[in-house]
């Protein structure tokens, strides 16, 4: 199908990379968690993530090996596409894509009726909520909502800080503290993580990241952070709550939310099939579940 191969010079992503795919990613006006400069840095060692730039199209890959690409960011979906599977056919391999909304499905079809196969996994679907559903918990829905937080202030006495120089080393130390009490990090994407929170937060001027902490009785009982997708969404990159303080993941959620209000949506990523993570996410009433396919060459 494609009788040429093409060359692209596949990195890893640097801190000062955010100042142009940043930019990139959030004019492509896509809703996936993967379209966050910040999952890619922060992510860049354990999933191999790696960028490419051909004029102006930004090519990113997880993987090595046997690597995974996001549809090409750029004006022109299928021409990216078509720079790809000459890419890959030079490496003698197929393409495959992943992070496909049924809208990428739908063009990838049409401009290359049979190329692709495209299948799906519950799993993968971002849950994206509205930001003032979350902030406000209004009516009947969220009344377990309210209670709990209307719990956790009768046993505690709490205050909610913005994430700043003055705090950033405690939020890293609850981290560690969290991961210590899952298993004394034995788990390879535990580690992973408590890395990339680390080198995340430590970063957190240049990658836009905003984030919150809850001090309950002056210890931190819990913390998250992210960073904008594009002016309307807002992408939850980490939260992480200790068990000693009951009720405490509710109240960093709804008081983290309440200072994004200028976005209408936050994405809370994916459940990863995990049954009791999908539970606390359908809690929540999300506005939707972003679809993501993945699209595997055939011919």
């Amino acid at each position: 199908m494609m009788q040429t191969t093409v060359h692209l010079d596949f990195r890893y992503p640097t801190v000062d990379d955010a100042a142009w795919v940043a930019p990139m990613l959030s004019a492509a006006g896509r809703m996936g968690c993967e379209y966050s400069f910040t999952t890619t840095f922060m992510w860049r060692n354990f999933y191999q993530n790696q960028l490419a730039k051909v004029g102006d199209t930004l090519f990113i890959r997880a993987g090595e090996e046997d690597p995974l690409y996001l549809p090409p960011v750029g004006p022109d979906l299928a021409g990216g596409v078509r720079i790809l599977l000459r890419y890959t056919a030079g490496q003698g391999r197929h393409l495959k894509l992943v992070g496909a909304d049924p809208a990428m499905v739908e063009r990838l079809e049409e401009a290359f009726p049979g190329c692709f196969t495209f299948s799906s996994q519950r799993g993968d679907f971002d849950y994206i909520y509205r930001t003032k559903d979350l902030a406000e918990l209004p009516g009947s829905a969220y009344h377990a909502k309210r209670n709990h937080i209307a719990g956790f202030s009768r046993k505690f006495s709490w205050n909610f800080e913005p994430i700043d120089t003055h705090n950033v080393a405690e939020v890293e130390d609850m981290a560690r503290e969290w991961c210590r009490q899952k298993g004394n990090c034995k788990d390879k994407g535990l580690r992973a993580e408590n890395c990339a929170i680390r080198e995340a937060l430590r970063h957190r001027g240049v990658l836009s990241i905003r984030g919150g902490l809850i001090r309950a009785e002056g210890r931190v009982a819990a913390f998250t952070f992210g960073s904008p997708i594009n002016d309307t969404v807002f992408d939850i990159h980490v939260e992480k709550a200790l068990p000693d303080f009951p009720g405490a993941y509710a109240v960093i959620n709804q008081a983290f939310a309440s200072t994004l209000t200028q976005y209408p949506y936050l994405n809370r990523e994916n459940d990863l099939n995990i049954e009791g993570l999908r539970k606390a996410k359908l809690s929540y009433h999300p506005a939707m579940l972003l679809e993501k396919y993945t699209c595997i060459q055939v011919r």
